[in-house]
C-alpha cells in the first residue's frame, strides 16, 4: 500500500526542515552560512589591494542573499502570489538591476584604483550593459531556489491546512452519527419495554434493569475510537436475549469463537446497527421469527454476517430505512474509506447483511 504523501512529509527531516516552523531560525543560518561558503570557495583572490580584496566578496554575498530573502518573504507573498505576476516580474527586475548596477560601480568603479588582477581590469573593459546582463544568469539560480523552497512551503503549508480541515470535518460528522445512535436504541428498547409492561411485568422490570446497562454501555463505549470487539458481541447477545423475552416464536444465535476474537477492536456500536436493523425488520405477529449472527476473523478481515426472518406482508413504517444502514454505511466510508464492503440481499422469506472489515 502506498504511503500518505503527508506521513512522508512529516516522518522525512529534510523536507520539514525545509517547512516547519520550529526549524526557521536554523533554516537562516544555514542558508546565510551555505552562501557565505559560496562565496568563499568561489572567490580568486588578489584581484584588489589589501581590505578592497575582502569587500569585493562581501558586498557580492550581501548582495545575493538580500535578493534571496527579498523575493522570498517580500516580493512573493505580496505579489506572486496575489496574482500580480506583471508587478513582480517588474519589481524583481529593478532591484536586481539596481543590486548589479551597485555591485558594478563598487567594483569598476569606486575600486578601480585598487585594481591588481589581470582578469578584473578586463572585465573592467566589457560595456556596463553587457557586464550587468551577463552577471543576471548567474544571479538567476538563487532567484529560483528562493522561489521554489517559498511556493514548496506554502504548499505544504495550505495541504496540511486542508488535511486538517477535512480531518475536523470527518470527526465532527462522525460524532454526529455516532450520536444518533443512543436516542435510536433507547427509542427500540422503550418501546420494548412498553410491550412487556403489558405482557408481563416482571420482565419489563428486568428489561428496565438492563437497559441501564446497556445505557452505561453506550456511555462509556460510544465515545471511545476502538472497543474491543469480545465486548461488543456480549453486548449483542444481551441485546437478542432481551428481544427474546418480549417476542413469541423467535430463536436467536450468535456464533463465535472466543478465543478468536479476543484483542480485537473495531469502532463502537458499528456491530450494534446490524443487529437494530435485523431486530426492526424481522418483527412478525404472525409466524415464527429468527436472527442468526456469526463472526469470524479470517486473513486479517472480520466477517460479520446477520440473518434474519422477513415478514411475509412488510410493516408499511419499514418500508423507510430509517438512520441504520445509511448510517453505518456512511461511518465505514469516513472511517475506512473503499477498504470495507457492506452488503445486502433480501430473498422472499429472509434479509441478509455481510459486513466485512481489515483488521
Amino acid at each position: 500500500m502506498n504511503e500518505n504523501p503527508y506521513i512522508f512529509l512529516k516522518n522525512n527531516f529534510f523536507l520539514q526542515f525545509l517547512i516547519a516552523d520550529r526549524f526557521r531560525i536554523y533554516r537562516h543560518i544555514v542558508a546565510c552560512s551555505s552562501l557565505l561558503l559560496f562565496f568563499i570557495l568561489g572567490r580568486q583572490w588578489g584581484d584588489y589591494e589589501g581590505m578592497i580584496d575582502y569587500w569585493d566578496w562581501i558586498e557580492k554575498w550581501l548582495g545575493i542573499t538580500a535578493t534571496f530573502y527579498l523575493n522570498m518573504y517580500v516580493l512573493i507573498p505580496r505579489f506572486f502570489f496575489k496574482g500580480k505576476l506583471a508587478t513582480y516580474i517588474i519589481l524583481l527586475t529593478l532591484w536586481v538591476l539596481f543590486m548589479l548596477g551597485s555591485t558594478y560601480y563598487l567594483n569598476f568603479v569606486l575600486w578601480k584604483d585598487y585594481m591588481i588582477g589581470k582578469e578584473i581590469k578586463i572585465a573592467s573593459e566589457i560595456p556596463v550593459s553587457v557586464a550587468i546582463f551577463s552577471s543576471m544568469v548567474y544571479i538567476v539560480p538563487f532567484i529560483m531556489t528562493s522561489t521554489l523552497i517559498k511556493i514548496f512551503q506554502v504548499w505544504v503549508k495550505d495541504s496540511e491546512r486542508m488535511q486538517e480541515l477535512e480531518r475536523q470535518a470527518t470527526e465532527s460528522e462522525l460524532q454526529a452519527l455516532r450520536s444518533q445512535i443512543q436516542p435510536h436504541f433507547l427509542f427500540n428498547m422503550l418501546n420494548s419495554i412498553n410491550t412487556l409492561l403489558y405482557i408481563d411485568p416482571e420482565k419489563a422490570s428486568y428489561t428496565i434493569t438492563k437497559l441501564s446497562d446497556f445505557l452505561r454501555h453506550l456511555l462509556y463505549q460510544t465515545h471511545e475510537e476502538q472497543v474491543f470487539l469480545s465486548s461488543e458481541l456480549r453486548f449483542l447477545n444481551d441485546y437478542l436475549s432481551l428481544e427474546a423475552m418480549r417476542r413469541d416464536d423467535f430463536t436467536y444465535e450468535l456464533t463465535y469463537s472466543e478465543k478468536n476474537v479476543q484483542g480485537i477492536q473495531i469502532p463502537p456500536n458499528i456491530l450494534l446497527i446490524l443487529a437494530e436493523n435485523a431486530v426492526k425488520h424481522s418483527v412478525d405477529t404472525l409466524s415464527p421469527t429468527y436472527i442468526y449472527m456469526k463472526c469470524e476473523e479470517k486473513e486479517g478481515l472480520l466477517h460479520f454476517s446477520v440473518r434474519n426472518s422477513v415478514p411475509l406482508e412488510p410493516h408499511r413504517k419499514h418500508k423507510c430505512s430509517g438512520i441504520g444502514l445509511p448510517n453505518l454505511n456512511r461511518r465505514l466510508e469516513l472511517l475506512y474509506g473503499e477498504r470495507f464492503s457492506l452488503s445486502q440481499e433480501r430473498l422472499p422469506q429472509e434479509y441478509i447483511v455481510t459486513l466485512t472489515l481489515p483488521l
